[in-house]
């Protein structure tokens, strides 16, 4: 099983980490084919070009096990080459401000997914932690409109219920939920109701389950069989060929990073998240996922738990791939 494992599409469509050479080295030494990593979050226009630069560099020093995929063909390229594929992506649409003329640009260099909100309301629509979530705007529509001619898929996972409903209508391509639970899993302000996912499946869009804490049952303590009877569960609700993993993965920060993300620019008060202790802190990961290189116990608890080969190796990676072959 390990050598097959090692030769197959595996991709985690969300991760959020410090990056160095030992993270490389553990996603290539695990197999990993590919991985959608974020940019930004709160970030400008200028900031967002600058980490983009950053992310140049990273390149060169570990071109030998990392390249930059700005396609299916060139993540199918670097599987060959053996080379963990990196695709860009923006947790926030803060880089666009106003401007729907900079998508293009961001595109040009890289930019391959994109959400329309983070947690709070935005030009585009509303979050997930807001009390009223505005569904899509006008700049919204357009925004969703030039995504799609461009190739840049429209990323839902921190937007609110209204405004995932209305982009899954306006958008003529798929949409994603790059990195969330369904709710009946947990019922967190980040995960998905029922009628969200059914709607999505429908349009032929694409949810990636998130292994981040505060979207699992019983948080860190989360098992890796009830991980497992979710998938199963959501399978029957809305087909295999819709769901991947998202892990969410955010590794090697120091606990002022998930402060910031929580808080960026917005406010001058501690929003504490999902946090309903008041962590500071990022919470503990449970101890089957620690690492992207984990992502082959998850395959091989959904083999146990009475998917095939063929349906476990879909979730890791074939469906993220035959989903992105719709955009890019």
């Amino acid at each position: 099983m390990e050598k097959n494992y090692q030769n197959q599409i595996i991709i985690d469509g969300l991760q959020y980490c410090n990056w160095n050479r030992e993270i490389f080295e553990d996603l290539w030494n695990g197999g990993i084919t590919a991985v959608h990593a974020t940019l930004v979050y709160w970030e400008n226009t200028e900031e967002s070009f600058n980490r983009i630069n950053e992310w140049n560099k990273i390149f060169d020093e570990n071109n030998d096990i990392i390249c930059h995929a700005k396609s299916t063909n060139d993540i199918l390229q670097a599987k060959k080459n053996k080379k963990v594929a990196i695709i860009f992506g923006f947790q926030n649409s803060a880089p666009i401000a106003n401007d729907i003329y900079l998508l293009q640009n961001f595109f040009n260099q890289g930019l391959r997914f994109m959400q329309l909100t983070y947690n709070n309301q935005t030009p585009l629509g509303g979050g997930c932690f807001e009390n009223n979530d505005s569904g899509v705007s006008r700049f919204g529509k357009e925004v969703i409109e030039e995504m799609n001619r461009l190739g840049i898929i429209v990323d839902l996972s921190h937007a609110g219920k209204n405004t995932c409903l209305d982009a899954i209508k306006y958008s003529s391509k798929p949409v994603a939920i790059s990195h969330a639970n369904p709710k009946f899993f947990h019922n967190s302000l980040r995960n998905i109701e029922d009628e969200v996912l059914i709607e999505l499946a429908k349009k032929n869009g694409f949810i990636g389950l998130s292994l981040y804490p505060y979207h699992l049952k019983n948080f860190g303590e989360c098992t890796l069989e009830d991980f497992c009877a979710m998938i199963k569960k959501l399978i029957n609700l809305i087909g295999i060929e819709h769901i991947g993993i998202g892990s969410d993965l955010c590794k090697n920060w120091p606990n002022e990073v998930v402060m910031w993300m929580r808080n960026g620019k917005w406010t001058k008060k501690i929003d504490y998240g999902e946090s309903t202790n008041k962590n500071i802190n990022w919470p503990k990961q449970p101890i089957w996922f620690t690492k992207g290189s984990d992502l082959k116990n998850i395959f091989e608890s959904l083999v146990i738990n009475g998917l095939s080969e063929d349906q476990a190796y879909k979730i890791m990676g074939i469906n993220w791939l035959n989903f992105m072959k719709n955009h890019f």
